[in-house]
């Protein structure tokens, strides 16, 4: 098994830049100065940094994560980032419980999370609870391709099945993308029910 350092390493490492652009990714969906985003699982930075940087000073960026050796990693790579330090909030909590504040973020992230989370209720829950009405959702995960790094095939998810599971837990999907060759981007908005 792997050790967190260098899963962490891994994780912000420029290989994995080129296989997805945060920036690109981020863009896409939408993100701009001012906004306050929430990167669910956020491990060492990967997009938490990048959200920083983009949102700029009047923004406000939660990276949650539950896993104490991820957030060292996170603390050590802002403070090594062009990255304001105080427009980041580290939350250490389950994606379920994030603890955010109730409709206050503008752009909700989890990247490769979605077939990790095993209360899918909960989770959306959360993700509705924290997102403003006018919110994006954004999920990025690994296409159900076989491919060298990544979770087993079994886990993951195809776009068709992560749309299935986001349109049923109360999200339209508005646009779908290719987020570079081993993974897809949906970016969704709260259903308005009619």
């Amino acid at each position: 098994m792997e050790n967190h350092s260098d899963r962490a390493k891994f994780l912000m490492s420029e290989e994995r830049k080129q296989w997805h652009n945060p920036e690109t990714i981020l863009t896409c969906a939408g993100a701009t100065k001012g906004m306050t985003m929430a990167d669910l699982g956020s491990g060492p930075g990967f997009f938490t940094i990048p959200m920083a940087q983009m949102t700029g000073e009047k923004g406000l960026v939660y990276a949650v994560d539950s896993n104490e050796s991820m957030l060292e990693s996170l603390k050590e790579n802002i403070s090594k980032s062009e990255a304001n330090p105080r427009v980041i909030k580290i939350i250490k909590s389950d994606v379920c419980h994030t603890g955010i504040p109730i409709e206050s973020v503008d752009l909700v992230l989890f990247a490769n999370v979605l077939h990790e989370v095993d209360d899918r209720k909960a989770f959306f829950q959360e993700v509705k609870r924290i997102s403003k009405l006018t919110a994006y959702i954004v999920d990025v995960d690994w296409k159900k391709i076989q491919t060298e790094h990544g979770p087993p095939l079994e886990s993951r998810l195809s776009e068709d099945e992560a749309k299935q599971i986001l349109s049923e837990s109360g999200f339209t999907v508005v646009k779908q993308t290719d987020a570079g060759p081993y993974h897809y981007e949906l970016i969704c908005k709260p259903t308005v029910q009619s």
